[in-house]
């Protein structure tokens, strides 16, 4: 009988403190994310890509039927990571890493309207992956047209669907790049024609969302800024400049010294006599542990080592990175970080 049998209750029940969100049930996976100039955006599972050798085709990585398919962005995350989406007119807009819809390798993706009130006649021109918004963090922007401003990391904690301005921007400028920094990092800006310049971030006074911001590099006739880097304090890792026809190179970190703000900047890459008007495409910063993610305008994609591309001083034109189809072009390289970037089932 149970006053024979029965015993007290051994387990307590408590109420639990805190509510359950979305992000609670959602494994923190890797992820590839891209968007496409069209307006489409998609999230893949890292491991979707295999490494492959430099010099390779690689493999579709989204539909091209249309120039609205050609590859804007192509980079990795977490998937709770907060994604912040930089729009080319200085609107920045907030959104988790596993609210993008998952696609195939070869899907087009859904439109970034339906996730996020983008206007039609603005376009994603930079994302950044944040996993916390610390106090010691800013967000350096650099636009087309040679500004950059620093703002703190902590003016956009809530940042939402909804969107803030990020940056006030001159007529005909865009936005170039968007990056995360600290008062101890370098800041290394690469120009179109290759040139690049590499500045103090302590020297940059921060400044409030809607600022303009301060000259970074005096630009030649026809010059544009091509991409900017943040290089961590007594870095010793290597900056990757890649052309949009393919060529490629890794050039010592060293080799770039602090400037003023405001120089020409020294050359960072030339190009083939045989292709005058070729332009780079990207001047990234990796480590020769490194892998990274090339992906063409038409969404052709490969990973290869960082390694297998040769380092070089500046002033040499590289090697072929990625083989290209006539009309094709470089348009993203990712990084991908070695460790722990796939998940153990």
């Amino acid at each position: 009988s149970k006053k024979k049998y029965g015993i007290p209750r051994r387990t307590r029940i408590q109420p639990e403190e805190g509510e359950l969100e979305d992000v609670d049930f959602i494994k923190n996976s890797r992820s590839v994310i891209v968007v496409t100039r069209g307006g489409y955006i998609k999230r893949m599972p890292l491991k979707t890509f295999e490494s492959q050798r430099r010099g390779t085709r690689g493999k579709k990585g989204t539909s091209s039927a249309s120039e609205d398919n050609e590859v804007m962005h192509c980079f990795t995350c977490n998937d709770h990571d907060t994604l912040l989406m930089t729009t080319q007119r200085g609107v920045a807009f907030g959104l988790r890493a596993f609210q993008v819809p998952t696609g195939t390798r070869t899907a087009k993706g859904v439109p970034i309207p339906s996730v996020l009130p983008v206007k039609s006649d603005d376009v994603i021109t930079s994302v950044l992956t944040v996993s916390e918004f610390s106090d010691d963090e800013y967000v350096v922007l650099a636009t087309e047209n040679g500004y950059i401003k620093k703002t703190p990391l902590k003016a956009f904690e809530k940042l939402t669907s909804r969107g803030l301005i990020i940056a006030t921007l001159g007529e005909g400028d865009r936005l170039a790049g968007c990056q995360k920094c600290t008062d101890d990092d370098d800041i290394l800006i690469g120009s179109k024609l290759g040139m690049a310049t590499r500045i103090s971030a302590e020297k940059l006074r921060p400044t409030g969302r809607t600022s303009r911001g301060v000259i970074s590099m005096k630009l030649n006739e026809g010059d544009r800024v091509a991409d900017m880097n943040v290089l961590p304090a007594e870095s010793s890792g290597y900056a990757l400049a890649v052309t949009s026809s393919g060529y490629g190179k890794r050039v010592d970190t060293n080799e770039f010294r602090t400037q003023a703000r405001g120089g020409k900047g020294v050359i960072a890459i030339k190009f083939k006599q045989s292709n005058s008007d070729d332009e780079v495409s990207c001047l990234r910063i990796v480590d020769e542990e490194d892998e990274v993610l090339v992906i063409t305008a038409k969404g052709v994609m490969v990973r290869q080592k960082v390694k297998n591309i040769p380092s070089q001083g500046r002033a040499a034109t590289g090697v072929l990175v990625q083989k290209l189809d006539n009309e094709d072009a470089i348009a993203s390289v990712s990084l991908v970080p070695v460790p722990s970037y796939e998940d153990k089932e």
